[in-house]
């Protein structure tokens, strides 16, 4: 007899989340290979004026760091400037940031506080640039990444580039890791396509003509500036050579960003629900194979345990059930293991990811975001 409720509640979610893992990635790379997006970069006769923002509140620790190394990037001087936008910071930011002797570095002080999306589109409107690097100050670049990344920008159809990144912190999950390396390589297939999703605030670059400003509420406002110009018809790429250094943080402090995360995935579907559509081609694909099949897995993988209950007197669904009930008793074990034992605990791992991203569900609907949802932090080692 056909079981369709082991069907339709267990084998679709399994096929999904392989499609979304493996398949996905793999298609991607196929592409990739046999039809790359056409680089079409023209002369210049000198090089874009890069403007490097950030938002910054009570940054007092690492700032200083930050600066040094947006000074040591391997770019002219004089096609340069650093704007640092102190949202109303108490401590001593401001007063580390005035006496940098350099002119490229401007402090501009916003009161009263407004939050980290306000602040950058009020700097976006102050930067001269050709080409806008909005950054975090607690991410570091390489000296050559800033001029691999404006070279994308001499080809007239990119829009936005973003660099490979790495997060080193080393109290940092091996589980998280894993994710990191199979974000990275897809996103580089992605940007080979000219359809990378999915761009990371710690260092996103974006052309002048499409920075306009974004809607103040935003939570995501890297996501926003990199998927929005898909609507004009605009590619989006990576550039792999170029890296930008982040920390990774521990399981409680990841599980709450992921939850961030979520809810902003959330309001940027909600608000670009159109980009689905079959008129974006593999933007489209790429949109709905990466990131709106992410939001998903949750419930795909509620139903799968859910339909392992149901179907309990089938002898592979007892053995299911009893392997989903014990990964997910065990998640607790996450905030204690240290060393290698994480790397035995990915399956624990995805689940408590899984469970942030149900906490961003009730986020995004009951409530509101705060101005700066800041987590304790060290200074980045490059």
């Amino acid at each position: 007899m056909f079981d369709w409720v082991a069907v339709v509640f267990f084998w679709i979610p399994v096929a999904i989340l392989v499609y979304h893992w493996v398949l996905y990635p793999a298609a991607l790379w196929v592409l990739s290979e046999v039809r790359p997006r056409r680089d079409a970069r023209a002369e210049r006769s000198e090089p874009f004026f890069v403007s490097i923002v950030m938002a910054a509140y009570n940054e007092e620790e690492l700032i200083a760091d930050k600066l040094r190394n947006c000074l040591a990037l391997d770019y002219p001087s004089d096609k340069m400037e650093i704007l640092v936008g102190s949202d109303s910071s108490t401590d001593a930011t401001d007063d580390i940031v005035r006496p940098f002797s350099d002119t490229r570095v401007r402090l501009v002080r916003y009161e009263p506080q407004s939050g980290k999306t306000v602040v950058q589109n009020r700097l976006l409107g102050e930067a001269k640039g050709d080409v806008i690097l909005c950054t975090d100050v607690d991410s570091l670049l390489t000296s050559e990444s800033l001029k691999l990344m404006v070279e994308h920008m001499r080809d007239p159809k990119v829009a936005v580039v973003n660099p490979r990144y790495a997060r080193v912190n080393k109290d940092g999950s091996a589980a998280e890791s894993i994710y990191d390396r199979w974000e990275t390589k897809v996103k580089e297939f992605e940007g080979r396509l000219g359809a990378m999703v999915g761009c990371n605030a710690y260092a996103n670059m974006i052309r002048r003509e499409v920075a306009d400003p974004i809607p103040d509420d935003t939570n995501l406002d890297d996501f926003v500036l990199g998927i929005r110009p898909f609507r004009s018809g605009y590619d989006v790429v990576t550039e792999p050579r170029a890296l930008v250094v982040t920390q990774t943080e521990t399981e409680r402090l990841e599980f709450w960003r992921k939850a961030r995360i979520n809810r902003g995935n959330l309001q940027v579907l909600s608000r670009f629900a159109d980009l689905l559509c079959p008129k974006y081609g593999i933007k489209a694909w790429t949109y709905f194979s990466h990131k709106v099949i992410r939001m998903f897995v949750p419930f795909l993988l509620i139903a799968m345990l859910i339909t392992s209950a149901v179907e309990l007197s089938q002898p592979f669904f007892t053995v299911m059930l009893v392997l989903q009930l014990a990964a997910l008793a065990s998640v607790p074990l996450l905030l204690v293991a240290r060393g290698r034992w994480r790397r035995l605990l990915f399956p624990q791992y995805y689940y408590f990811m899984n469970i942030a991203l149900l906490v961003g569900y009730w986020q995004f609907f009951t409530s509101r975001e705060k101005y700066w949802t800041k987590t304790p932090r060290n200074p980045t080692i490059l």
